[in-house]
């Protein structure tokens, strides 16, 4: 009977899973990698996406053939060598023993009949068989080549060198440059006889530098990086004849401010093009039709809001009469159809649930006599596909498991895209409900995953009900207390309280999986300025961050004091970007409440961070200085008591460096205890394997030194 026992036991722990975070972030992860960029070709049920099906980083091409329900690898480079273009880590022994691991392709174009796919590697042009068949390089140079876009007949290939743009017949390989001054995003008119393109100049000029001190010798990178209140980047949009010419000028809404503009979108007939256009102080919206011959055109739509407007979506019937329009100015973000003649909206959706335009989703398309979108009318913890008719009636689900599901459909409204993922599962891919990819690794079932609870309270600030999710330890019981850890999701927007195993980012929820596993209640919510939940909340923190967001959190430790199975005295905080700027103010107004944070990628001064976010929520220092120095944490550091770990890349393009250094600064002045931990090479979101490991290893012990008996 003991050896029985034994064997029985040494089963077990064969099997069991490794919570240890070497494994859980050693690549490949247990959760693979999922698909992403879903892209049909306009006329042939042809689905190219990005995939790793190892569950390593580098994303390559995959096509999905869907009549024939066959997967095909068009790419296979994560460990493909350039010896013309090769990366800076390659020639250097230092850099090269702490290489990033690439993050594969992202940047294709599938020709309209779904039978090549162009796509840009090391800056030079490939061409792919769709049917997986060869793979020929285009271009070899040091200029570097991106943006490919497939003539409407597939013969020519549209791309962006050195700014400029170009066309080169894919048959007789002639080649035209279409400008001459560097522009952006360009498109093909639907008959192919012309192209519109947007040019950039920047605002106010500023040069910030990254220093990388990794090699054999301090490398300086240099980039142009606005503050709050400087003024943003002018853009104006062109048409110009495919075969190259003097192109037209569109006509500008807002002349003499620097507004911010969509790229225009071509109407089916070729004939007009749609532009959106938000004004210079953010409080105003148009959307204009514009005559793609004369360049002159009328605003067909605007939305105005006190606090900042929502610029979501807009797009054309097939019949080029009308236009579909995403806006929130009736409180909930909807779907409305607007004579593109102008006219009175049609609201086509309404109630208190929004359109979902989350950067996972993908958006409403107009196929023939139906219109696809997803919303969060199932709740907002989930996202469900729906169909509507032009004239609002006939609204019908097209998904209905519980979970995320988002997608697009083939353009001939024969094939449904969904990338689905619930509680138990990552995401994946599936076509008519027929399974495209199998992203987790087989070790992933053996995970006991924590439970998730969705729960709901009042805000301290004003009674508001706050959504949010609590991951639970193993064994637990509503008798016992346990030390809890609060987890703030970063960007100010998006949405982290989803039926969505790696809700909001992945890395993220498996280190609070991995929390709730060694013991501790986490707690996770959509504080004020989240997505989903309607224009008040997403402008919550208008002149005042970290003001009725903050009292978002304090309603959160009002809720678990009453449930009564949290040690009120053993709660930490923890968080990335916005999360980590929500630790500091947490730390630093509500001092006592949270016994350790541990910030990571923090803004602490919003008069470093980028003017196009910080005017939307703050305007500008000049006009609204009380806003930006109480929704700053360094200007509360002095409040300091509790435990603070600070976590910064020191290569971090998106908050800089500096707001890491400054606010180290200030503490050491004020003379206060706290940690920090500076990854030399890591940017915003860490990505090495060992740093992962390390940073959260530090956070995972910090915690356990100061919330643990």
């Amino acid at each position: 009977m003991r050896r029985f026992l034994l064997s029985l036991t040494l089963a077990f722990s064969a099997s069991a899973a490794d919570w240890s975070l070497e494994k859980l972030y050693t690549r490949p992860f247990v959760w693979g990698t999922a698909p992403a960029r879903l892209t049909w070709a306009e006329k042939a049920p042809t689905l190219v996406f990005l995939w790793n099906e190892e569950g390593r980083r580098f994303l390559d091409l995959y096509a999905w053939h869907a009549p024939a329900k066959r997967r095909v690898r068009l790419t296979n480079l994560e460990f493909a060598r350039d010896e013309f273009n090769p990366l800076p880590d390659e020639n250097d022994e230092r850099l090269k023993a702490s290489r990033m691991p690439s993050a594969g392709l992202s940047d294709f174009a599938v020709s309209a009949d779904g039978a090549r796919v162009a796509y840009v590697w090391r800056g030079d042009l490939y061409l792919a068989q769709a049917d997986g068949s060869k793979s020929v390089r285009l271009t070899q140079t040091k200029a570097s080549e991106g943006a490919p876009a497939f003539s409407p007949d597939g013969q020519r290939l549209l791309f962006r060198r050195g700014g400029e743009l170009f066309t080169q017949h894919l048959e007789t390989g002639f080649l035209v440059q279409i400008t001459e001054d560097p522009t952006g995003a360009a498109t093909w008119s639907p008959d192919g006889t012309r192209i519109a393109y947007t040019k950039s100049s920047p605002g106010t000029t500023r040069t910030q530098v990254l220093m990388n001190y990794s090699g054999q010798f301090a490398r300086a990178q240099s980039f142009n990086r606005g503050v709050a209140g400087d003024d943003g980047g002018a853009s104006s949009r062109y048409v110009v004849a495919s075969t190259g010419g003097k192109p037209v000028q569109l006509q500008d809404a807002f002349p003499g401010q620097r507004a911010r503009f969509s790229q225009p979108v071509w109407s089916p007939d070729s004939r007009s093009l749609l532009v959106t256009a938000v004004s210079a102080d953010h409080h105003t919206k148009q959307v204009w039709v514009l005559d793609a011959k004369t360049g002159k055109g009328k605003s067909v739509f605007e939305a105005r809001d006190d606090r900042w407007v929502s610029a979501e979506f807009e797009g054309w019937s097939p019949d080029s009469q009308s236009l579909l329009i995403a806006s929130d100015r009736d409180g909930f973000l909807h779907l409305s159809k607007v004579p593109a003649a102008g006219g009175s909206p049609l609201p086509l959706t309404k109630g208190n649930w929004e359109m979902d335009t989350e950067s996972f989703s993908y958006p409403p398309q107009w196929i023939g006599d139906q219109i696809v979108y997803c919303s969060t009318e199932a709740g907002t913890n989930q996202r469900q596909l729906y169909r509507i008719a032009p004239d609002g009636t006939g609204k019908r689900p097209l998904t209905t498991r519980a979970g995320l599901n988002v997608g697009a459909m083939s353009k001939d409204g024969q094939f449904l895209a969904v990338l689905h993922a619930n509680l138990n599962a990552p995401w994946d891919l599936f076509v008519n409900n027929e399974r495209v990819t199998v992203s987790p690794r087989p070790e992933f079932a053996s995970y006991d995953w924590p439970k998730t609870e969705f729960v709901e309270f009042p805000s301290r600030a004003d009674r508001a009900t706050v959504k949010a999710k609590l991951l639970l330890p193993p064994g637990y019981s509503p008798q016992k207390q346990y030390p809890c850890v609060f987890f703030i999701h970063g960007a100010g927007i998006a949405s982290s309280v989803l039926q969505q195993w790696g809700s909001y980012l992945d890395l993220r929820f498996v280190f609070n999986a991995y929390l709730a596993n060694s013991g501790y209640v986490v707690m996770d919510l959509d504080y004020r300025g989240s997505s989903g939940y309607g224009r008040d909340w997403r402008t919550g923190v208008y002149l005042h961050m970290g003001g009725p967001d903050l009292q978002d959190v304090l309603g959160a430790v009002d809720y678990l004091k009453a449930r009564g199975s949290v040690d009120m005295n053993r709660l930490g905080i923890w968080g990335v970007s916005y999360g980590g700027f929500m630790t500091n103010m947490a730390l630093f107004l509500s001092p006592g409440t949270f016994k350790a944070g541990s910030s990571w990628a923090a803004v602490n001064d919003w008069e470093n961070y980028n003017p196009g976010y910080t005017q939307q929520r703050l305007s500008t220092p000049a006009a609204h200085p009380e806003a930006y120095r109480r929704s700053s944490p360094i200007t509360f550091s002095g409040n300091l008591r509790d435990h603070l770990q600070i976590v910064h890349g020191m290569v971090d393009s998106n908050v800089l460096f500096q707001d890491a250094v400054q606010l180290t600064e200030k503490l050491i002045h004020e003379r206060k205890p706290f940690d920090e931990i500076f990854y030399p090479q890591e940017d915003h979101g860490f990505v090495r394997d060992e740093t992962l490991i390390d940073a959260f290893g530090r956070t995972a012990r910090f915690f356990n030194q100061h919330l643990k008996p």
